[in-house]
């Protein structure tokens, strides 16, 4: 893996590792492909060096002679350099998939059978290896085609983003099926809230969103004896809503009683439900709901997650396209580690730093 220098570039040049700022921020990520702007803004940031793999490397010749056989006729690859990922297309399809079937869980519970923990755990790890292979997160904040998906889409995806944080937080490994499936059946106890309540389209008056508030009780009832659960994925269900101050359901309990699993998943499910079109609400930009998320750190929200998940959330947004409040559409090149949910990106070869421009936002991240 040679050392360059940045103005000897070759265009088209892969990284092989990370390059980060003086400052110690990610401005690209291991993979990415050198091209003119790209050397621009190595050259912009004063980085005089990276390790690249170029285009037509020895490497890439070996590979190339390694497919070969005897006859000069190409043969299956017997080197890979990189291990095959899932890509996105892959994925959307495993993950509506997933969906499918926590449909089915959910509606198997309604009619009154046990919780089918074993299959909850089949889908969830399925989707687990997809999730680690796409750099991008924001795919999990597809939007739905079907309102009527919407609760199952969640419990999805709150599964994924609780088992990411978990790693993020440096879980032992043998926790982190756990906060995936206590994430997945947080919401388990909708099945015995009555249904107009769940799907009622209008603001839940007082009486309906006492009622709703009791989904979290049903969860914990449905999950304290499952097989296949620990104690923390169930007091996840129950105290998912609970907050550090005291101000959640349905205990109102403070911080130091309050399960690490369901301070974990508070978050995942905050953050995917404020980024998500809702019956009552139409979606927010996840770079938003980053700021609402470390404004909730200061007294509701655990502190300590939310900087990990803000820190590691927005690096993997480098890369990403996004829409500006303005209408333009850029790209994040490179995130601010003291200002996170404030990038710079790239608008037209023009870079704006919206630290500085604050009358601008991200709408949207672009999928």
């Amino acid at each position: 893996m040679p050392i360059c220098n940045s103005k000897e570039i070759p265009l088209g040049a892969l990284l092989m590792e990370d390059v980060h700022t003086p400052l110690g921020g990610l401005l690209f990520t291991k993979g990415s492909i050198m091209e003119e702007r790209e050397i621009e803004i190595l050259e912009a940031f004063l980085i005089k060096e990276v390790v690249i793999e170029p285009v037509n490397s020895d490497l890439s010749v070996l590979r190339d002679l390694l497919s070969l056989n005897k006859d000069g006729k190409k043969i299956a690859e017997p080197l890979k350099v990189r291990r095959e990922k899932v890509g996105p297309q892959h994925f959307s399809e495993q993950f509506d998939k997933a969906v499918t079937s926590f449909k089915n869980i959910f509606q198997h519970v309604q009619g009154g059978q046990s919780v089918q923990v074993m299959e909850a755990r089949t889908v969830i790890s399925s989707l687990i290896q997809g999730i680690e292979d796409i750099s991008n997160l924001m795919i999990i904040l597809k939007k739905s085609d079907d309102p009527n998906n919407y609760l199952y889409e969640h419990c999805v995806s709150v599964g994924l983003l609780s088992y990411i944080i978990a790693k993020w937080m440096k879980l032992p490994d043998k926790e982190l099926m756990q906060v995936a499936l206590a994430g997945v059946l947080m919401d388990i106890g909708k099945t015995k809230v009555n249904p107009k309540i769940i799907w009622k389209t209008s603001k839940l008056t007082p009486d309906e969103f006492e009622e709703m508030k009791q989904h979290t009780v049903y969860g914990y009832d449905l999950l304290k004896n499952a097989q296949g659960l620990t104690n923390g994925a169930a007091l996840a269900a129950l105290q998912h809503h609970e907050r550090e101050d005291g101000s959640g359901y349905p205990l109102g309990i403070k911080s130091e009683k309050i399960h690490l699993y369901s301070k974990i998943i508070a978050i995942a499910d905050i953050f995917h439900a404020m980024c998500s079109d809702r019956l009552h609400q139409k979606a927010t930009s996840p770079f938003l709901v980053a700021e609402a998320l470390i404004e909730e750190s200061f007294g509701r929200l655990d502190p300590k997650i939310v900087r990990t998940f803000i820190q590691e959330i927005t690096q993997l947004a480098l890369g990403t396209k996004v829409e500006l409040s303005d209408g333009s559409f850029g790209k994040v090149i490179y995130i601010n580690p003291n200002n996170p949910t404030r990038p710079m990106v790239e608008v037209n070869s023009t870079i704006i730093n919206l630290s500085d421009s604050r009358n601008i936002w991200i709408v949207r991240a672009v999928i």
